[in-house]
């Protein structure tokens, strides 16, 4: 059996719950969250006096051969089988962009049929079991029950002391939020009474001091499902607001959830099963493997996100900057994420754009160009990246050292503009202004309402202004490829701003607001004199730097919408030395390491209007899923020669690998 993906997605709901399996043999080990940490939960099967196992290495039970592995936009397929009989399972995660109740509603399906190879035995039954680390970061005390419901029951565990909101960071899980798992029966037990099961097939409420405790559904019907559900209680601070999940913003509880999950069961899975074979179709379209490789980044840039609603009643999609710092609404995130979520529903974009927005009219945020993030997930108290910790007594800090361990940050979004809240050094002033000023240009088009742009018009335009004057030869600053240092006269970034002057350009246009004509101009001029700076051969890594290179991911958006200020024969000769460059797992980022950055590869691949070529620079890709040695969700940022993950990883970037799909669309073009 050929492996396809370092980690295979199970259960997706949110940044706070998405577990994960790292073997290629679901009941080979334990189950983690994306984090990594070991989170286990055991599938099971009682049949004729033994227990098998279909998911997790659990003591006493027998592993069920697995047949297979595939996966889809919404759902991760096993087939195992033993002597009497075979058994389908499909953990399914409804993460629908264009149905809000159904993305938000916290509730995942394991879906499961048993094929008896002769008749069907008496002793019979199907177990989904979850151990009690669901409930916590840290180990702690927890408690639980069982719910009787209209025609199942649901059982639910959760930390003793429910710290709700008590921490931000980056790989760390929630100690608040109940877990649930529904099926015909549901018990809350300790290890003896799961052990009972195991030995005899026998279900038991009993407590006799155990110090470990699981939660348990049992089916005793051939075909059926199982739900697993997770109450984070509250989702999102932001600036002030204690917001719940989209599905409970009007009183609806977890209950709710799991009898909405019931009741609209089929109706749920005709729309999953429509909108994959339309994908799966329209991937075919783009080349070899191509399904495979949006499939594995699909669930996992929209499980990084939360969808919530504020008090002003506009959709808030607020991506965790998983294993990268935890930090919440990033700008430079949210921009690679967008193919996706232009193809599927563009309100969501402006779900993204909003925080920034807001925070940028704050007091404390004092620049003329855009922020970088609104706080560390899950609160939006105001941008961390880059903030002043100089350790006088306006900028304490965090006095238990940066970094260590779980903790939340001060409400910066409270402070006055004469508080010196951040590090100039440490910004983002060129990128982050690109990127608000493109993805905002991009959302319009998709949807066809400009009312976003209308709305932060004043924004829009002071950012503008600022890559007017530092735009076409960038200082010595960050992009969004931070982890590479500083680099002043980076020719990538240059391009961004180029691409930013006349997004703004088309805004304005069709705002009626602005001088279009003169940024649509500025835009061209300014492409004109890089062409001039970098010569007529390959784009260097920064002006002056003639053999190097790096990915010009930035054109993208210049191609889409038909500009063409980066003509055809400018992205086809960039492609071309990009595939002469590729290693074993794909084109390096730049001249300067072996490390790439995947979503910036499909960006690329999106600039060649031959699909061969497209193909070349993606095919290494799915090579690294199925041959990394690091057994991670899929990972942005990792060794082309190697395979191995350097950083980053479930992280919403992976929206990008949709880039030949919005392309093949041809829904951007406005030229």
């Amino acid at each position: 059996m050929k492996r396809q993906l370092p980690a295979y997605p199970l259960w997706i709901i949110d940044p706070m719950f998405s577990v994960w399996t790292p073997e290629e043999k679901l009941n080979a080990g334990d189950t983690m969250f994306w984090t990594n940490k070991k989170r286990p939960a055991y599938g099971l099967v009682r049949y004729n006096g033994k227990t098998y196992s279909f998911m997790g290495a659990l003591w006493g039970t027998e592993p069920l051969s697995q047949e297979s592995v595939s996966v889809t936009a919404y759902s991760t397929d096993y087939v195992f089988s033993c002597a009497e009989f075979t058994l389908k399972v499909s953990f399914v995660s409804p993460l629908t962009p264009d149905d809000y109740e159904i993305l938000s509603c916290p509730v995942c399906y394991t879906e499961y049929e048993l094929l008896p190879k002769a008749k069907l035995a008496t002793d019979f039954s199907v177990a989904i079991v979850l151990d009690q680390s669901f409930c916590y970061d840290e180990p702690a005390r927890i408690i639980g029950g069982v719910f009787p419901m209209d025609g199942y029951e649901t059982a639910y565990f959760s930390r003793m002391r429910n710290l709700v909101m008590s921490h931000a960071n980056d790989c760390v899980e929630p100690d608040w939020g109940d877990t649930y798992i529904a099926g015909e029966e549901a018990w809350f037990i300790p290890t003896s009474s799961l052990q009972k099961y195991v030995d005899e097939g026998v279900t038991e409420y009993k407590h006799n001091g155990d110090a470990r405790h699981y939660i348990m559904a049992v089916n005793r019907s051939r075909k059926g499902y199982f739900m697993t559900a997770f109450d984070d209680k509250i989702a999102i601070f932001y600036f002030g607001e204690w917001l719940k999940t989209y599905f409970f913003k009007d009183g609806r509880t977890v209950l709710d959830a799991l009898n909405f999950s019931r009741e609209k069961h089929d109706e749920i899975l005709g729309k999953l099963a429509a909108f994959d074979k339309k994908f799966k179709k329209d991937c075919d379209a783009v080349g070899k493997d191509y399904y495979l490789l949006a499939c594995a980044a699909y669930r996992q840039s929209i499980g990084a996100h939360k969808l919530v609603e504020n008090a002003k009643g506009e959709i808030l999609f607020l991506s965790k900057e998983c294993n990268s710092n935890g930090c919440i609404g990033t700008a430079d995130v949210s921009y690679p994420s967008i193919p996706l979520y232009l193809l599927y529903n563009p309100e969501l974009v402006n779900g993204m754009l909003r925080g920034i927005f807001d925070f940028a009219r704050m007091p404390v945020w004092k620049f003329d160009f855009a922020p970088h993030d609104v706080g560390t997930y899950p609160y939006c108290c105001g941008q961390v990246y880059g903030m002043n910790w100089s350790r006088d007594k306006y900028n304490c800090g965090n006095t238990a050292g940066w970094g260590d361990g779980a903790y939340t940050h001060p409400m910066i979004y409270m402070r006055p503009a004469s508080c010196d809240a951040y590090d100039v050094k440490f910004q983002m002033p060129v990128e982050e202004c690109g990127n608000m000023i493109i993805m905002t240009a991009a959302s319009c088009v998709a949807s066809g309402d400009f009312s976003i742009a209308e709305k932060n018009f004043d924004l829009l335009e002071k950012w503008v202004v600022y890559l007017e004057k530092f735009g076409l030869k960038p200082e010595n600053q960050l992009c969004t490829d931070d982890f590479a240092g500083h680099l002043a006269n980076n020719v990538n970034l240059a391009i961004k701003a180029i691409v930013g002057i006349e997004s703004f350009g088309l805004i304005a246009e069709k705002t009626g607001r602005g001088d279009a004509e003169k940024y649509y101009k500025l835009a061209a001029e300014y492409a004109a004199k890089m062409r001039e700076m970098t010569g007529e051969g390959i784009m260097p890594l920064a002006y002056g730097q003639e053999g190097t290179f790096s990915l010009k991911y930035n054109m993208l958006f210049d191609k889409l919408f038909g500009f063409d200020l980066f003509c055809d024969e400018v992205c086809e000769k960039e492609v071309d030395y990009y595939i002469e460059k590729s290693n074993t797992y794909g084109v390096p980022l730049d001249t300067r390491e072996n490390y790439t950055k995947s979503d910036w590869i499909l960006w690329c691949a999106g600039l060649t209007s031959d699909k061969k070529k497209a193909e070349k620079l993606y095919a290494p890709v799915v090579k690294y899923l199925a041959e990394s040695p690091t057994h991670v969700a899929f990972s942005d940022w990792y060794n082309t020669q190697n395979g191995r993950c350097e950083h980053f990883f479930n992280r919403t970037v992976q929206g990008g690998i949709l880039v030949p799909l919005l392309r093949q669309s041809g829904k951007m073009k406005v030229r």
